[in-house]
């Protein structure tokens, strides 16, 4: 994809530590979702709600995808994610169809896990090669203080939802757990998460915690790779802890608002978005100063990491 190129509702590709090379497709305002996770690198969650509508219109989409298509850019996977939680979209699942019409792309749904209890959405869900869940929390009071859901949305409904879209899923079910100093990496809290995790027979599992400063009104700091890496064999399958694969277009050839764009929903390590398109870190830091002098981006330490972010006005 050429820099210059603008959408909307589409961003990327990126660099994903699960998907490789990832074009991400967008069908929330930020920051409409299901859940206000205190890790979210999104930001606060400013309309708390499980309606399902279309949230954005789904013919936009479609066209803006078959715009980027037409131009034969690469890509690994086509991602629904981004704002919010994109089975929120009464469309999502149209949405999926369209990409596979489209060509020899595969697809992926992230979602949180929240609206699989309805029936309709795990048909939809089912539409995608790769289904990602998250399993953070082992009952309701961990599920509520990790992920500060809408009112509807309980945790016996999201591991019930879970569940039932595995019996039913014939891709890839994908879990990833999100572990957080103090509110879920103790031992046997993560033997509790890993037992629930193991009764979805997930092909795989993905064992993370914060990358990118949480933006949602909550310090949470990393919880250290050594731990990870402990714990990582008490899941079964046993977890991965993915790092950054695929390549991107350079961010030293890319514009001012795509730079943005792409930052406003993936923030990024400056190593990581260096990387990702094969440039060197400190023409990267060369490329973004005039953005950071003009208060656009922010690039600040996170446990050690310098972070790539878009400046929330």
């Amino acid at each position: 994809m050429k820099p210059e190129e603008k959408f909307r509702y589409l961003f990327g590709p990126v660099p994903s530590r699960r998907l490789g090379l990832s074009l991400g497709v967008d069908l929330n305002p930020a920051k409409v979702c299901t859940e206000n996770c205190v890790f979210c690198q999104v930001g606060r969650t400013t309309e708390l709600t499980v309606a399902r509508k279309e949230w954005v219109p789904t013919a936009a989409v479609l066209a803006e995808f078959d715009r980027w298509a037409a131009a034969r850019n690469p890509t690994d996977y086509v991602t629904l994610s981004g704002s919010g939680e994109p089975t929120m979209h009464a469309g999502f699942g149209e949405v999926l169809r369209h990409v596979k019409a489209a060509g020899p792309f595969k697809t992926a749904l992230l979602s949180n896990g929240s609206l699989l209890w309805m029936p309709e959405v795990r048909r939809e869900a089912a539409e995608a090669d790769v289904v990602k869940v998250t399993l953070s929390a082992w009952d309701e009071a961990s599920f509520a203080r990790i992920h500060r859901p809408a009112e509807a949305v309980t945790f016996e409904r999201l591991l019930a939802g879970e569940r039932a879209l595995r019996e039913a899923f014939p891709g890839q079910l994908w879990v990833e757990v999100m572990l957080l100093p103090g509110y879920n990496d103790a031992p046997e809290q993560v033997k509790a998460i890993a037992e629930l995790v193991k009764s979805l027979r997930a092909e795989a599992v993905h064992l993370n915690t914060t990358t990118r400063p949480a933006q949602a009104g909550v310090v949470v700091p990393r919880v250290p790779e050594a731990w990870l890496r402990t714990v990582a064999a008490w899941f079964s399958p046993v977890a991965e802890i993915p790092v950054f694969s695929g390549k991107a277009v350079s961010p030293v050839e890319m514009s001012d608002a795509g730079l943005i764009e792409l930052l406003a929903r993936h923030p990024l390590a400056l190593e990581a978005l260096a990387a990702s398109g094969g440039a060197e870190v400190a023409a990267v830091e060369q490329r973004l100063a005039p953005l950071v002098a003009a208060g656009k981006l922010g690039i600040e330490a996170h446990d050690g990491v310098w972070m790539v972010r878009v400046v929330l006005a």
